[in-house]
């Protein structure tokens, strides 16, 4: 076996973060302990049973963050360290990944954290009697063995140079939950969850706050600040910014479409921004399987049809920017050619009149000011080629769930920031995958990933995934908008928040100035 540290040499791979207007852990402020913190989201959370819920969304993964532990976390830099596990080694193959845990941990219902309970997290996500829609995003793990108390050894079904990177998100599929709480529990234990983290639930009332209390008896207490953190749902992106102006929230998510929020919290001394760089892009899904995105041609002529500049221009002040292939300047993975459509409305129009019928259909957008402009600038650009969209206007949460249900012709989505591509690209485009939303299958794709995920050569790695860009930018079956950057705008007292890896606003190492 090869030892834990051999990954430092690998810690290039991990993720390619830029920090941008602020730090995040700001190291040369002393840390207080005490005091309260509420953070605004986007949307509601649904729960946190992987076999209710499936994948965490990002709201969800704010609370998981705090609620729960992951066997290993990314530093401000992406670089992995321990957490739950304290070292982990592989065979040479990158096949077998052995990870020793830390010691006395306990649940926050007194349960003891072992070997044991990562296997039961695992297996339960695992039998196909769950039919857990979570369980595609472990595909690759073949078995979980425990030795021992404090050893779990995961054996592979290919080989996989990052692993350790890839249990560091607040997913459903990382963090580890109590099995007594979900056992006793039963269905209650959706809106009930029990982790080993820094922070307890206390109270949730949904549509309005989820309260969660400092753990008294957290094995790390001595970097836990808070002593409690509010987590509330503020849909509209206005509203969320006046809540931070008005000390109603002291944190908020924020993105580029509201650009001028960014600026002003730039100039005004009282607010901090946090800003990084990632891999993904904010992308959308054709359903390939309805008229008129069945066609090539038509899929082809809209995505000619956009132009990307003009548009982060009327949107973002040019603040975004634009994306030909799903992995962005944050990753790891470099295409010289990705093969992208070019912005040529003359040729749009050409393939939609060789098409020889109306193109007519829907696209799902947010029903929300936000969701409504970026759907009305697609009108346009795809109106002036001939082509009619109708708005299907939806509440956020119900974007996910028809997604996966199938149920839109055309769908937004994204492509989050991870430290490898291989979760989220085998899933969005192996055939046969639940969150397969073009629904097309082409076997040169399906080896693409296949051999991407069973090779430890980071160069032929690169190759293929550059490879796999230029077949799906070439069938237009998914279309790239811009690339991630993540912002979190804070108060000014707010400090300690980790660097925002796929968007998530970890503030369970935060505390107040």
């Amino acid at each position: 076996m090869k030892t834990a540290f051999r990954w430092r040499a690998l810690a290039g791979i991990a993720l390619g973060a830029a920090l941008g207007v602020a730090m995040f852990t700001g190291a040369a402020v002393a840390q207080k302990q005490g005091g309260s913190i509420t953070v605004g989201l986007e949307t509601d959370i649904p729960g946190f049973d992987p076999l209710k819920v499936g994948v965490f969304d990002t709201g969800a993964e704010y609370a998981a963050a705090a609620i729960f532990d992951t066997l290993t976390t990314l530093d401000d830099e992406g670089a992995v360290q321990p957490k739950l596990a304290v070292s982990w080694s592989h065979s040479d193959d990158f096949k077998t990944w052995t990870f020793k845990l830390r010691s006395g941990v306990k649940f926050q219902d007194g349960t003891p954290f072992n070997a044991a309970a990562v296997k039961a997290n695992f297996d339960r996500q695992k039998d196909p009697a769950n039919k857990c829609r979570c369980a595609f995003y472990i595909s690759n793990i073949k078995s979980v063995e425990i030795p021992d108390d404090v050893t779990v050894v995961y054996n592979l079904t290919d080989p996989s140079a990052n692993f350790p990177a890839l249990t560091t998100l607040a997913s459903s599929n990382n963090v580890v939950q109590s099995p007594t709480a979900w056992q006793t529990k039963g269905d209650d234990y959706n809106r009930n969850p029990v982790g080993t983290g820094p922070y307890i639930l206390k109270s949730w009332v949904a549509g309005d706050r989820l309260v969660l209390e400092r753990n008294p008896d957290y094995w790390d207490k001595g970097r836990v600040f808070l002593d409690r953190i509010v987590l509330k749902p503020l849909p509209d992106a206005q509203s969320r910014f006046a809540s931070l102006q008005s000390g109603e929230a002291d944190v908020i998510y924020e993105d580029e479409n509201d650009s001028d929020n960014i600026k002003k919290a730039q100039n005004d001394p009282k607010l901090r921004v946090l800003t990084y760089t990632g891999s993904g892009a904010a992308v959308d899904a054709f359903n390939t399987k309805v008229e008129p995105f069945d066609d090539i041609r038509v899929r082809q002529a809209l995505v000619m049809a956009i132009d990307r500049k003009k548009w982060s221009d009327a949107m973002t002040g040019g603040m975004s920017r634009p994306a030909s292939n799903p992995y962005g300047d944050g990753s790891w993975v470099k295409c010289k050619d990705d093969g992208a459509l070019p912005y040529d409305p003359e040729k749009a129009k050409a393939l939609i009149k060789e098409y020889g019928k109306p193109v007519k259909f829907k696209m799902m957008v947010t029903a929300t000011p936000r969701g409504r402009s970026i759907g009305q600038i697609l009108q346009q650009f795809w109106k002036a080629v001939g082509a009619d969209m109708e708005l299907d206007q939806v509440d956020q949460a119900q974007i996910p769930a028809r997604a996966f249900a199938r149920q839109y012709e055309l769908t937004p989505w994204r492509i989050i920031d991870l430290a490898d591509p291989d979760p989220q690209m085998y899933a969005n485009f192996h055939t046969g995958s639940p969150s397969n939303l073009a629904q097309f299958s082409d076997p040169e794709i399906d080896r693409l990933l296949e051999h991407a995920r069973s090779s430890a050569d980071q160069t032929a790695r690169i190759e293929d995934y550059c490879a796999l860009s230029r077949i799906i930018n070439q069938k237009a079956t998914w279309f790239w908008t811009f690339q991630n950057t993540y912002y979190a705008i804070t108060s000014n007292k707010v400090r300690g928040i980790a660097a925002l890896h796929s968007g998530v606003i970890d503030v369970s190492r935060a505390w107040i100035e």
